[in-house]
């Protein structure tokens, strides 16, 4: 029988990274080939997770974004995670044209591992518009710096995720603490994010892959709340995401990811969330089928 242990930070081993000191918008580049509409990506590793699901999305849009006109960005995304991917092999977008038009245009992307399809991505662009606007209230929340200042007077160290530990990203729980998941709780997470702050100025195109990037993030964990310990009591992995982009955003600022699990069943789990911009502006909308299959009870 599988035991658990006492923290969810055991199942979260840390990476080597392969690429160490390379921004994350370099990290996320996608370069052109001889052939039409196919481009090359680099592979990071990320420990146990295979390639974080980031990755996918981050690269994948940026193909999808090569070959829409300059004026055109995406505004949703909804992508298929098929299989768990190798740090270890050259990764290979290939983008199919499923329409162009004047205002919009739709792209399927698909991720390459050899001959296995690893990553599959449907991607809406259009221009910009204005119109009418209404939105969710956003939370309140205490500033990231009095999280980080709360956290280090428990002496907690930062999240112990690939993606922070490689220090391209910084997240902050602002409720509750990561190290409070070894008791069953209310499916609902709310934490502080942002890509680690670089003079750098982003193109409004690099700002959406790296928000892509960014969506993916402890979205699955809000299922297994209820049931246990994320990576300890049950084994996670997201099946599917989709987003939906509301406003231009800066990924080197700080934002709220506000998130919870709608539904858990069959061995699946739903979850959602806003990202919001320090002064309530909503940026995002996510949404994630993750599996949700207890290691306990099942062994």
């Amino acid at each position: 029988m599988s035991t658990t242990s006492a923290t969810p930070a055991a199942g979260m081993q840390q990476a080597e990274s392969s690429h160490a000191g390379l921004p994350l918008i370099e990290l996320m580049r996608v370069s052109a080939t001889d052939e039409p509409d196919v481009f090359t990506a680099k592979t990071e590793t990320y420990g146990p997770v295979g390639i974080y699901g980031g990755h996918f999305l981050g690269q994948a849009l940026a193909a999808g974004l090569a070959t829409v006109d300059e004026h055109k960005m995406a505004h949703s995304y909804h992508g298929y995670f098929l299989r768990a991917g190798d740090p270890t092999l050259p990764l290979r977008y290939e983008v199919i044209r499923l329409r162009e038009g004047r205002r919009g245009d739709t792209r399927a992307i698909t991720a390459m591992q050899g001959q296995h399809k690893v990553f599959h991505m449907i991607a809406s662009f259009k221009t910009a518009e204005t119109g009418d606007e209404h939105q969710p209230k956003a939370p309140i929340l205490e500033s990231p710096q009095a999280v980080i200042a709360a956290r280090e007077a428990k002496g907690e160290p930062p999240f112990p995720f690939p993606v922070v530990q490689a220090g391209r990203v910084q997240m902050e729980w602002a409720s509750p603490s990561f190290f409070e998941f070894d008791r069953k709780q209310p499916p609902a997470l709310r934490l502080w994010m942002r890509v680690a702050p670089s003079d750098k100025t982003l193109t409004l195109r690099e700002r959406q892959i790296l928000m892509a990037y960014l969506s993916d993030g402890p979205l699955m964990f809000n299922s297994v709340l209820p049931h246990g310990i994320p990576f300890q009591s049950h084994r996670l992995t997201s099946l599917d995401q989709s987003a939906w982009f509301h406003r231009d955003a800066d990924p080197f600022e700080w934002m709220i990811f506000d998130q919870r699990s709608t539904a858990a069943t069959a061995g699946r789990g739903m979850n959602e969330g806003q990202i919001y911009t320090q002064d309530g502006q909503l940026l995002m909308t996510c949404a994630q089928e993750s599996m949700l299959r207890n290691i306990v009870e099942n062994t």
